[in-house]
């Protein structure tokens, strides 16, 4: 647990700030005074994922990665996560008489995935559209290497 005087260096906050929220907001309070449990629950948490990946074994191909990525799919909660392929269907229902076949095989991977595979897939796909400007197939290999088809 922070002391105040740990809060205030690590947040910028004033220490007398910090005794007002003590008792104008302590739920904040409280939640600063225990960052750096969050922090190593966080680093414990996101351990735990990057192990789990590794047995990952998907079979997208580097093209149907690259068009999910450019795709309008962004989805923010568990729940629009677990429902990846529904929303993926209902996005590109305009396109489905054009590419049927390759939006198809997109949707049936995305609904054998299980919660956690979702979560990790849509991860990367934050990562990679955050930290790139372009998607080539080396970077998508990178990213993705869990997720793609298996020579």
């Amino acid at each position: 647990m922070l002391n105040n005087r740990e809060i205030s260096e690590r947040f910028e906050v004033q220490v007398n700030t910090l005794y007002n929220w003590q008792k104008s907001k302590p739920k904040l309070y409280a939640y600063l005074q225990h960052a750096d449990y969050n922090k190593e629950r966080n680093k414990e948490i996101n351990i735990l994922l990057e192990y789990y990946s590794k047995s990952i074994s998907k079979d997208f191909s580097v093209e149907e990665i690259h068009y999910i990525i450019n795709s309008d799919i962004n989805p923010h909660t568990i729940e629009e996560i677990e429902d990846l392929h529904k929303i993926f269907i209902t996005l590109e229902a305009k396109n489905l008489s054009i590419k049927s076949d390759f939006l198809l095989k997109i949707y049936d991977k995305f609904h054998t995935m299980n919660i956690i595979e979702k979560y990790i897939f849509y991860k990367k796909v934050y990562r990679i559209r955050d930290k790139e400007k372009s998607y080539s197939k080396e970077k998508i290999e990178l990213y993705f290497q869990e997720y793609l088809v298996h020579a």
